[in-house]
């Protein structure tokens, strides 16, 4: 059978190191060996060169054949188990195996079972050194509140087990800087603590396996790698070693390791809520190798971490959000009228910035800026806020980095990078500043130099000597309790707003109210008069243009004369017809009388015999459909206003055809379902429907005098009387052709 290596030879180098795939090396590392089997068959496909060292057997000699017929225990029941799990869980156990006890480590990678070997040795003392150190841990995790504090503790355990030189807890940023949080190291060595790293350090596809496999052991950097074979007929290209505790490290990690003078290093992921927080690392300086015991130790006081990051914080946090949430309960507690003297008493209080611990708040609220503390000038605040209206999310933005995502000319956003900014409507805001907070950060060596160029090429930076940073155009960061209050506030102040432009729209109510009823009274008053200071003249006048012409001889009245009597008389009787008509339409203003069921059937059809001779003058006829609903009214206003309307058909009749009039339910009507639709339609002259609103304006008309007579009441009566009802009314024309008069009553 022939055989062929699975390494990876892509060439890999500073320029494209983002890009390399550190997952599938093809080679491990020689403190263990490593072999691989197909999942189904179980049998051995791949196999590391170095298997005759631990196992007195050539790797030859094993791919291609059974996992049973090569290894003195078998897998099957942990394959179960594996594959169950979905193939993220390693299982570790000690075996005997060819006369030598060996610490194994199992999991899946793809159709492929991977099994990795390391020799171990029977410690009896170790099981209780390990437990006393995690019961010490557990002190700790009670005897602390700080989570830097626990970090400490944890990084002081962890060097006492495993005797690692130095022990850091090293803390990402957002951009996944590092910080050297926590340190606890030999006398000798240079301290780490508080040195910052560039993200570049760590590439992106090396963190992603560090949330994929939380622990990675490098027992010796100058160790040569040994490769993975498998028989050349086989199908696998390369083995996803992404879970490996074995897998060959980048040779560019190696040196920069080595540009470190680190001999050996052990890190541990620390995850928080999926992402990566931060990681364990610890440095010897010289090789060195743990037994799998103390690796899972080392695992489980990283859970400790983990699993107090959130109550640390909270802990870390308490005191501020007393203090923040102080002042929004002092504000909020105050006894204050709805009106915007108000608003202006708040900002007199300096709690009203200190809520969230910023420099100044601006709020404008109906064309009315309201300020307390340090805040941009006026002629410099309408182009940052012009800048957030257009990049808030959800009516909030919040930043403490301004000049760093924006750019803006007139310097403000550098006066003020901290912002937290709150939309109330479209134009109304509330926004705290911050000014910038100039920090110095020490690196670990320039991070501008991260890659160095030197004899031999492309190198990671040899220098680590502490470089420092001063960093501006950045304010202290927003913490979550004073985000929190600021939201507390921004709900109290849109409440309160509110209030005072309810109360301002209630007094304005009021004064139109009362404007209102000295308007009707004066109405009343006009109507009174109508009533009887005019009907009385002109019932008079009439009288006496009647006496005129019944004995206009006996007055020697001449044709002219008798003429511009008769004029008067006509001019008489139309006012008075004005009159009665205004006192029918202010008489609906009177209070609401109870409702009685009207047969709209029976109405028509009395309508129709009442008019029975003006009908017939007007050769006119009504077509009543039978199927009319009945309604609830009040019956005298509905027969005037359907009154109304008939009269309006037949004085409005076309010259060159009779008058027909339809009354049916209109059932097609687009509100049918929930109102009774009685449509009136005639066939006279119509009317553009563009005069639709006017018709129903009182004393409008679209026709002169001269052409047809009327007032330009009975229309807006009609309206009137519908809105009485709860309902309304709707005209639709053909110019020429008729018009449709529609009634909508409640059902």
């Amino acid at each position: 059978m022939e055989f062929r290596d699975i390494v990876n030879r892509d060439i890999v180098n500073l320029e494209n190191c983002e890009d390399e795939a550190i997952h599938i090396p093809g080679l491990i590392q020689p403190h263990g060996f490593l072999i691989a089997l197909d999942v189904e068959t179980k049998t051995i496909n791949v196999c590391s060169e170095n298997l005759k060292e631990y196992l007195g057997i050539d790797y030859t000699a094993v791919l291609g054949k059974n996992f049973n017929s090569v290894f003195e225990f078998s897998l099957d029941t942990l394959i179960k188990n594996i594959q169950e799990d979905n193939g993220e869980r390693k299982l570790n156990f000690n075996e005997f195996c060819w006369g030598k006890l060996l610490a194994f480590t199992v999991h899946k990678s793809g159709n492929s079972i991977i099994v990795e070997g390391e020799t171990t040795e029977n410690h009896s003392n170790e099981e209780a050194k390990l437990y006393n150190a995690s019961k010490k841990l557990l002190s700790y995790i009670e005897d602390t509140s700080s989570l830097k504090d626990l970090c400490n503790s944890v990084a002081k355990t962890i060097k006492e087990i495993t005797g690692y030189d130095r022990v850091m807890i090293y803390k990402f940023d957002s951009e996944y800087n590092g910080e050297v949080y926590a340190e606890v190291k030999e006398k000798q060595l240079e301290p780490f603590l508080g040195l910052h790293y560039p993200h570049t350090d760590i590439p992106p596809q090396a963190r992603a396996l560090y949330i994929k496999n939380l622990l990675r052991i490098i027992g010796d950097i100058n160790y040569r790698p040994i490769k993975l074979y498998t028989y050349t007929n086989s199908k696998l290209e390369t083995l996803d070693l992404g879970l490996s505790v074995l897998r060959s490290v980048s040779p560019i990690h190696l040196q920069y390791l080595n540009n470190m003078g680190v001999g050996a290093t052990l890190t541990v992921s620390l995850l928080h809520k999926g992402k990566l927080w931060g990681l364990i690392a610890c440095h010897h300086y010289s090789t060195k190798f743990l037994s799998q015991e103390v690796r899972n130790t080392v695992k489980l006081h990283a859970h400790f971490i983990t699993s107090q990051i959130d109550v640390r914080i909270l802990n870390e946090q308490y005191e501020i959000s007393r203090q923040v949430n102080q002042c929004v309960d002092n504000l909020t507690a105050k006894e204050l009228p709805f009106v915007r003297a108000s608003v202006q008493e708040l900002f007199s209080d300096d709690a009203i910035y200190n809520l969230c611990n910023s420099n100044g708040v601006v709020a404008f609220i109906n064309g009315e800026f309201y300020i307390r503390g340090d805040v941009p000038e006026l002629n410099k605040l309408e182009r940052y806020t012009n800048l957030l209206f257009k990049e808030q999310h959800q009516n909030t933005y919040i930043s403490s980095n301004m000049p760093q995502v924006h750019q803006v000319e007139n310097g403000v956003l550098e006066e003020f990078p901290g912002v937290l900014f709150y939309k109330l409507d479209n134009e109304n805001y509330i926004a705290w500043f911050r000014v910038p907070t100039i920090r110095t950060i020490t690196w670990a060596g320039d991070p501008n130099k991260a890659i160095e160029k030197d004899k031999y090429g492309l190198s990671p930076r040899k220098s680590f000597q502490s470089f420092e940073e001063r960093v501006k155009d950045t304010s202290k960061p927003w913490l979550t309790p004073e985000i929190v209050a600021s939201q507390k506030f921004r709900l109290y102040l849109q409440s309160l707003v509110r209030s005072i432009l309810t109360n301002e729209d209630k007094e304005r109510q009021r004064i139109l109210s009362e404007h209102l009823k000295a308007v009707n009274t004066e109405l009343e008053n006009i109507s009174w008069i109508s009533t009887h200071d005019l009907q009385e003249p002109l019932r008079k006048i009439r009288m006496m243009a009647s006496t005129l012409t019944e004995n206009s001889e006996q007055y020697q009245v001449t044709d002219l004369v008798f003429k511009r009597i008769m004029r008067m008389s006509k001019s008489a009787e139309r006012m008075q017809n004005l009159v009665r008509n205004i006192l029918h339409y202010n008489k609906t203003n009177a209070e609401f009388q109870e409702l009685e069921e009207i047969d709209f059937y029976a109405l028509i059809c009395q309508l129709e015999e009442d008019l029975k001779e003006n009908l017939s003058e007007e050769r006119a006829t009504i077509q009543v459909s039978k199927e009319l609903p009945t309604i609830f009214g009040i019956p005298f206003l509905i027969k005037q206003c359907v009154l109304n309307i008939i009269s309006n058909a037949l004085k409005f009749k076309h010259p060159e055809r009779d008058v027909v009039i339809e009354v049916y339910n209109d059932l097609a009507d687009e509100k049918s379902d929930l109102y009774h639709v009685l449509s009136i339609k005639d066939n006279g002259i119509g009317f553009d429907q563009e005069h639709e609103d006017k018709i129903f304006r009182i004393f409008s008309r679209l026709h002169s005098q001269s052409e047809f007579e009327g007032t330009g009441i009975g229309l807006a009566f009609c309206k009137k009387i519908m809105l009485k009802h709860n309902g309304f009314i709707r005209a639709s024309g053909v110019k020429d052709e008729g018009a449709i008069i529609r009634l909508y009553f409640p059902k």
